[in-house]
């Protein structure tokens, strides 16, 4: 049954409601102290804005190098990018060695967006061995190329 709900921002809003009368009085009762759909994805995507801009600041001062891939797998991996080496930026004390440096090497938009989920020391030694993977590589082309 469908209920016109005045949510807690000031808007009102149609939600389906089913079940027992108890059951649909106390979601109609909970959905009043919530906010309509629109002010909730709106205060999300502000929020999600803010975090960004928070991890751009925290790199801003790393030379980081353009991400090579398609525009959307750019756009998206660069938030991955920021908000990883910022995380691991914040979670390094001034005496340690800086291990995200590994990191900073990958350009590759398709790597950041596969390797999201690890944890800071998985990332970290997957970008390990990209380089060293990259560094032989390179090795092997100048030798051939010289021979």
């Amino acid at each position: 049954m469908e209920h016109r709900i005045a949510h807690a921002c000031g808007h009102e809003q149609a939600h389906y409601l089913s079940g027992f009368a108890s059951q649909m009085d106390r979601k109609a009762a909970w959905l009043k102290t919530t906010k309509c759909k629109s002010c909730f994805v709106a205060e999300k995507r502000t929020e999600q804005a803010d975090a960004a801009a928070g991890d751009s600041a925290a790199i801003a001062h790393l030379a980081l190098s353009p991400l090579i891939g398609s525009d959307r797998q750019i756009a998206w991996a660069s938030t991955i990018r920021a908000k990883r080496l910022a995380a691991m930026i914040s979670a390094t004390s001034p005496g340690d060695p800086a291990d995200y440096r590994a990191c900073l090497h990958v350009t590759d938009a398709k790597w950041w967006i596969d390797h999201r989920e690890l944890s800071d020391a998985g990332l970290i030694a997957e970008a390990g061995a990209v380089g060293s993977t990259s560094g032989a590589l390179k090795q092997s082309m100048i030798l051939t190329q010289s021979a």
